[in-house]
Parts: structure tokens; sequence; C-alpha cells
């Protein structure tokens, strides 16, 4: 039996908003694609999500794991669980060495 689970809530912190405003059009759009299966289900095959090494989180919801997604080969999405349950608080997104270096 398939359990239905709803979709996460979202959390900006103000560096994702930041770097989100600096990208293209079209990046967004992928940025925006991520968003919505990791709002459905973190764990979606194309979002190749992996545990960020050395990095602790802001939460405690989620532990102390701070996670990052492919948005696409060159994008990538930064995020943790919280600050409330069914919250996911997106860190950094855009491109992989900046959103990746500035978590």
């Amino acid at each position: 039996m398939a359990i239905r689970v709803f979709p996460f809530e979202f959390h900006f912190e103000i560096i994702f908003l930041e770097s989100y405003s600096g990208l293209k059009p079209g990046e967004r759009k992928t940025i925006d694609k991520a968003i919505r299966f990791l709002s459905t289900n973190p764990r979606h095959p194309s979002l190749n999500v992996y545990k960020a090494k050395n990095v602790k989180s802001k939460y405690a919801e989620g532990g102390n794991d701070v996670f990052i997604a492919y948005a696409s080969k060159n994008l990538r999405i930064t995020f943790e669980y919280g600050p409330e349950p069914g919250i996911i608080a997106l860190r950094n997104g855009g491109h992989h060495e900046p959103s990746e270096r500035d978590m």
C-alpha cells in the first residue's frame, strides 16, 4: 500500500534568494523544476541528493545534515530539513562551485 506524502513547504535563506536572483531565466527554470521534485520527493533519482561533508545544519529538525541536490550538470541546490517539521530550508542554489562553497 502506497502512502501519500504531502509536499514539503520551503523556507528560503537569504543567500539562496540572492544567488537565485543572479541566475539567468533558463537557469531559474531549471532550479524551479528541481525544487518541485524536492517538494514532493527529496529522494527523486534525478536530484542525486547526497550529504555535504564538514557542514553543520542550522536547524535541529533534520539532525546535523546538510544536503546537496543536482538541478542540472552545473546547477546545485543546498538544503536541510527544518526549521519546523515538514519544511525544507533552501540554503543556496546556483552554479556548482559557488553554491557548494557558500553553504
